[in-house]
């Protein structure tokens, strides 16, 4: 079976994959929110700034679940989930910067595929710290 420290190498490998994908898709912003409007429409500063803060509450997430690492290896069913979930949201990133997907596409990604792993993270580390003070 698995072991904490076969799934958390996947884990982690998985999780800088989406941190790498959502850092370059921050970098080349223009072609998704070009992809948003139609014809030669101007790019509203609300679209902008939604799509930053989609791409940084993803960011986020990633972080928060760096250090739910760090604190505490994950169990190898949160780490399979976590990985699996990670990688589709690696094989999105890479269509939606390929195809240049409009905004509302990422918040779908980062609802579905960000969100659920990074709290799960939280929950585990909580506990963990709980479970620490319990034995105290």
């Amino acid at each position: 079976m698995f072991t904490k420290t076969d799934t958390c190498t996947k884990y982690f490998q998985c999780l800088m994959g989406h941190f790498a994908l959502s850092t370059i898709t921050i970098f080349s912003q223009a072609s998704h929110l070009e992809a948003s409007v139609s014809g030669g429409a101007s790019i509203s500063e609300e679209a902008r700034i939604g799509f930053t803060v989609c791409l940084v509450f993803t960011k986020l997430a990633i972080l928060i679940e760096f250090a739910s690492i760090l604190v505490d290896l994950p169990s190898p069913s949160r780490s399979l989930y976590s990985t699996l979930s990670h990688t589709i949201a690696s094989i999105f990133f890479l269509i939606f910067i390929y195809d240049s997907h409009p905004p509302a596409h990422f918040w779908l990604l980062f609802a579905f595929l960000s969100l659920p792993p990074c709290v799960l993270a939280v929950s585990a580390s909580i506990g963990g710290f709980r479970r620490k003070e319990w034995q105290k």
